[in-house]
């Protein structure tokens, strides 16, 4: 007996069925006749493509014969096993047979008709069809449209040879996909609609440009962050902010996730979180404070990051120290330029006495080595190039590396650079500079050359952590030794005030020397 839900589901069905023919009824009265244009006619067609195909899956699999042969299954274990195999087998070839012979003759008719250009035939083969595809979609047609009607008929006759020619397949043993359903011309333009083009001002990049001209990004990550920015559009196929949802920003993360780089390896869950994700966020947080957007979808966005095993400190040992150190000393390649054998020579120095980033120490100019009352020391500004907080600072020069002759270098120099030449910068632009590079080749030389290829340490980056080592060592106040570095306070209230150069240079001179033969 069968139960309570399946009958109301029944009744359910059977009413809205019921409502729909009152619906098309009242229309059909009432003239209201849906246009049957270009774009409803290929709909239509292709509907009944679809359909006849599904219909054709449904027998190939579901067939008279072979609940047939189900119902009677139990018999099969009663006869031998190749008679059985026999008596299964003829049901679904007498079908197959049938089935190829019905379609060969019905595509030979369509064929036939389409090549004689038989409109009155195709008609009267196809007008039945018409009228219950109109059912199916929900369509009012006027009778009195016979040219409209008459192009349906013609493309329902060329639906149903592309059918007969994909069922002939099917029966000589090719798998053949139904495929999906077509999109009805009206949900097609209410999506056409949807994908105008945003407003200029909700155009992500758009925003992004009013983000980091806001904030005053740095030409280098102004750079960087467009790419992700651009990286979003491309995977979302749109550019309109106003569309993303948490739910797109979930599944981009996913991908960026599980879809492998150029490199060929999977993105760090680090580099996901710091840069793709941070990147939409910010500049989306912005566009909500300047209410271009009513909300931020990336705002609860989140990465995890499992915890890697830490296999060692991030400081260089004494040993790897004057290792790098000791070859900065060696005579360097004869095809090596000038500007890189001065990095090389330089760099690792002072970075080792100040704790600096690499490139603040790359783009260094002639104009930025100084005397302040008596204390040489560099100045770092964002005049030069990148400054992580966009503050100048002026850290003294150690003694050590005054002792190996570098104020006489750098006064033996014209103004600018020191460690490039800017007239070797291939392409011009603020966020291409050539100072980057040299802190890349640095890397790449400690790693090849000096030997150092530990992943677990960061060739030009440990000499930051290095610093603060040695400076925890010799009892130097913290806030001093972020003053120094340019670390930004951890507190309000050591934001108060500033650390005068005398304090600073007393610091560094805290600093032991590095023990290496030659310096």
């Amino acid at each position: 007996m069968e139960g309570s839900d399946g009958f109301h589901s029944r009744y359910e069905a059977a009413l809205a069925r019921f409502n729909t023919l009152i619906a098309l009824a009242l229309r059909r009265m009432e003239g209201a006749y849906d246009q049957l244009d270009a774009p409803r006619i290929a709909y239509l067609a292709e509907l009944f493509r679809v359909q006849s195909l599904e219909e054709d899956d449904e027998a190939r699999f579901s067939s008279d014969e072979r609940e047939l042969f189900m119902a009677s299954s139990a018999g099969l274990e009663a006869r031998g096993l190749e008679e059985a195999i026999n008596w299964r087998g003829d049901p679904t070839r007498r079908w197959a047979d049938k089935t190829r012979e019905t379609t060969e003759g019905f595509l030979h008719l369509c064929r036939d008709m389409r090549a004689v250009g038989d409109l009155d035939g195709m008609m009267a083969m196809w007008s039945d069809t018409a009228e219950e595809l109109f059912e199916v979609a929900g369509l009012v047609i006027d009778p009195l449209a016979n040219e409209p009607m008459r192009q349906l008929c013609r493309a329902l006759n060329d639906a149903a040879i592309s059918t007969y020619e994909l069922k002939l397949q099917r029966l000589a043993g090719d798998a053949v996909s139904t495929p999906a359903q077509p999109v009805p011309p009206e949900a097609v333009k209410v999506a056409q609609e949807n994908l105008k083009a945003p407003k200029e001002a909700t155009r992500l990049l758009n925003i992004f440009d009013g983000y980091a001209a806001a904030q005053k990004l740095t030409p280098g990550v102004r750079s960087e962050w467009r790419r992700y920015i651009q990286r979003l559009i491309n995977d979302l196929g749109h550019d309109d902010a106003k569309r993303i949802t948490a739910d797109h920003l979930l599944d981009w993360r996913d991908h960026l996730l599980s879809d492998p780089s150029r490199s060929g390896k999977l993105r760090d869950p680090v580099t996901v979180r710091d840069k793709y994700i941070t990147s939409v966020r910010a500049c989306l947080n912005w566009a909500v404070e300047e209410r271009l957007l009513s909300s931020n979808p990336a705002l609860n966005i989140k990465v995890r990051v499992p915890k890697k095993a830490k296999l060692r400190d991030r400081d260089f040992t004494l040993a790897e120290a004057k290792a790098i150190l000791t070859a900065t000393l060696e005579p360097p390649p004869a095809r090596l330029a000038i500007s890189n054998a001065r990095a090389r020579r330089w760099i690792p120095w002072l970075c080792a006495y100040s704790g600096a980033r690499v490139n603040e120490m790359s783009q260094l100019r002639k104009e930025d080595v100084v005397e302040i009352e008596g204390i040489w020391a560099i100045r770092i500004s964002p005049e030069a190039g990148t400054v992580k907080n966009k503050s100048v600072r002026v850290v003294p020069i150690h003694q050590h590396t005054v002792d190996q002759g570098f104020l006489e270098v750098v006064a033996s120099l014209d103004d600018g650079p020191i460690f490039y030449d800017q007239h070797r910068q291939r392409v011009q632009g603020d966020d291409n500079r050539h100072f980057k590079k040299v802190g890349e080749r640095l890397a790449q030389w400690v790693r090849k050359d000096v030997g150092i290829i530990d992943p677990g340490i960061k060739p030009n980056h440990a000499w930051r952590h290095t610093f603060k080592t040695m400076s925890y060592a010799v009892d130097i106040e913290e806030r001093v030794v972020d003053a120094i570095q340019g670390h930004s306070p951890k507190t309000v209230g050591r934001a108060y005030g500033r650390a005068p150069l005398t304090a600073l240079a007393a610091a560094i001179a805290k600093i032991p020397r590095f023990k290496v033969e030659g310096s």
